[in-house]
This record gives structure tokens, C-alpha cells and sequence, in this order.
């Protein structure tokens, strides 16, 4: 079998190479395409650069995060998704690109089969999330934040907030976080690709050896090395579910009980303090949301998910859809983005 990996943002990387790993363990054949912002990433593997190459590639497959996909690429069109953040506008939207959407959990899962029975355009299977496959990894604290360049002996406080001006916690948490650098604690700020350069450059002013900003698109490490997350309606909050750690959400607007949520900066630390002193209050509900987004905690729904393409090519599952009909602005968006 031969896939495609189609990827336009940084960030989306981390979830598609367990993917990779688990069809070349396999013996597949795996080339990647990357457009828009995720163009200027260095891969270390040679990428596709034109439809020419992918048509010549003939990949029986693109595997693809993001809300669009070339429609004139040959190869089944598998939706995988960038965040486990489902209540975030148009995460439901049917763009009419794919033909099959692998969903992380239970409540995607029955969402998406709702749309597949109203649109019959689409297969839905449920497979966990292929980015989650790292955290099955080594989760020992201690050892991840030395091998980040963290005292292991220290708190570690992971904020990564959202860059949506809206929801952003980042301009209202300043001074706080400022003021509670006078505390024996570590911190690792992990801003999103797309946040604004003059609050990034606000921050930047505030490191030290216990106050760093990472620049890499993958935080997956940086969660395993942290006591407690804090951020704001940043899907990160559900990835870090899969941790049972503690986690501080400030003005969070859906599930509010995933953690503590405050409504005004001088509560965080009181927050973090509390989290800190008892990392097991709230355990049961980070489980009982886990089991509702992501019940998966082996690290092999990259697995899952080739195994299941694999019975949809052989079986022809796909023969009794419907045909797809992306509208125009669809279209012309991935036109701008993949000429033909």
C-alpha cells in the first residue's frame, strides 16, 4: 500500500509521523506533501512538490488532518484530525473531501456517524487519535524533565494558550505569571504557531533558566515533563487528559470540570498551589473524560487506523456511497493552496 501524508500546519506533524511508523513497520510505502505554513518545515525524508509527483506517486491513500484535501488526487481521502477540541466551531463541518473520518473516541465517533447517516457520502471508524500513540512512551516525570534540560527535583508548570483573541488567556495571565516567578517553580511556555508576535515578544522578556519558551510544533515532550498544564480552551487540555495530571484552565467554555477553572487571574495561584498539593483531586472526572474523547491509552491507534483502511480498500466498503460534492469556496481554497 502506498500513502500520502498531506499536511499545512507545523503542529500537525506530530500527528501524522506515528502514522508513518506504524505503515512502515508494515512495509507500506509513506511520501509526504506539505503546503501553506507547514511548507517551511525541514523533513527528513524527500516530500512530494507538485500534483505532477502525486499523480505519478498514485498513493492509495492521503491521510490528512487539516479540513482540506486536493479532491483531484487520486487515493482514498482519510480525515484523522489536528486537536481532540470537538466543541471548537466547524469541527463537525462536512467539507465533502473525505471519504473516511478515523474519530479518537466515543463522542466523535457518534457525531460524525449522525452526519454519515444524513450525508451517505462517508465511511466513520473509530480508531484513537495516531498523536496520542507517544504518550504510551516512557511517562516517568523525573526522567522526562531531565531529558528536557529540567530539574527533576522541581514543579514544572506547562502554558500552552490558545491564539485565538478571544479565548486567549495569554494577555490577562502576564502579570500574574510574572509574579509568580518568585516561586520555586519551573515553567514551560509552548505558544501556538499562529499566536501574535508582540505578546510572544512580551513573554520572551520574562525568561530565565525556570522560564522557558520552546519553539518546537511538538509538545508532546514538554507534557510529559510537566506536573500541571495550564491554558484556556486550547484542545491541549484534552491531550493532557491522557496523563491524569492536574490541569488549570483559565475562563475555560466547555468542560469546565476537567480541571480548575478561573475566571480571574489572581485566583492562579491559589490554582496551581492546589494542584500541586493534591495532583489526584479531579482524577475520577479526568478519567471519565478520557474514556468519552479518548479511551485509547495502548499506542496503537496508529495501528488501528492502518488496519482499517487496509479492510476498506480490500472490502470495498466505499462502493454504495454517495458522491461527494465539495462546494466552491472549498474548492478554490485548496486550489490556492495545491495548484493543479
Amino acid at each position: 500500500m502506498k500513502l500520502l501524508l498531506f499536511v499545512t500546519k507545523p503542529y500537525s506533524f506530530s500527528v501524522l509521523i506515528p502514522i508513518q511508523n506504524a505503515a512502515e513497520k508494515k512495509g507500506y510505502s509513506v511520501k509526504w506533501y506539505t503546503a501553506s505554513t507547514a511548507k517551511r518545515s525541514e523533513l527528513p525524508v524527500k516530500k512530494l512538490d507538485s500534483t505532477r509527483t502525486v499523480i505519478e506517486y498514485d498513493p492509495d491513500v492521503v491521510i490528512v488532518p487539516g479540513n482540506v484535501v486536493p479532491d483531484f488526487w487520486p487515493g482514498l481521502k482519510v480525515q484523522v484530525f489536528h486537536g481532540l477540541g470537538e466543541e471548537k466551531k466547524g469541527h463537525y463541518r462536512v467539507t465533502g473531501f473525505f471519504d473516511l473520518y478515523c474519530t479518537p473516541g466515543p463522542v466523535m465517533t457518534e457525531r460524525f456517524n449522525l452526519l454519515a447517516e444524513k450525508h451517505d457520502s462517508f465511511l466513520v471508524r473509530e480508531t484513537g487519535w495516531p498523536k496520542l500513540d507517544l504518550f504510551h512512551e516512557n511517562c516517568s516525570l523525573p526522567e522526562n524533565k531531565r531529558s528536557i534540560g529540567l530539574n527533576p527535583e522541581k514543579d514544572v508548570i506547562l502554558y500552552a494558550p490558545t491564539f485565538s483573541p478571544k479565548h486567549s488567556s495569554a494577555p490577562h495571565l502576564f502579570n500574574s505569571i510574572n509574579d509568580l516567578r518568585a516561586q520555586d517553580w519551573q515553567w514551560i511556555i509552548k505558544f501556538h504557531d499562529l499566536e501574535k508576535r508582540d505578546i510572544i515578544e512580551q513573554y520572551e522578556q520574562l525568561q530565565t533558566e525556570n522560564f522557558i519558551i520552546v519553539k518546537e510544533p511538538n509538545i508532546i515532550p514538554y507534557m510529559k515533563a510537566a506536573n500541571v498544564l495550564l491554558t484556556d480552551t486550547s484542545s491541549v487540555a484534552y491531550e493532557f487528559l491522557l496523563l491524569n495530571r492536574p490541569i488549570v484552565t483559565w475562563r475555560a467554555v466547555s468542560r469546565l470540570e476537567k480541571g480548575i477553572d478561573i475566571r480571574n487571574s489572581e485566583d492562579l495561584f491559589g490554582a496551581l498551589t492546589r494542584s500541586f498539593h493534591d495532583p489526584t483531586e479531579l482524577s475520577s472526572v479526568r478519567n471519565e473524560l478520557c474514556q468519552e474523547l479518548h479511551p485509547y491509552s495502548d499506542g496503537r491507534s496508529s495501528e488501528r487506523l492502518i488496519d482499517t483502511i487496509d479492510e476498506i480498500l480490500s472490502n470495498d466498503s466505499l462502493g454504495e456511497l454517495k458522491t461527494k460534492n465539495p462546494n466552491w469556496i472549498q474548492r478554490r481554497q485548496i486550489r490556492r493552496i495545491v495548484p493543479i
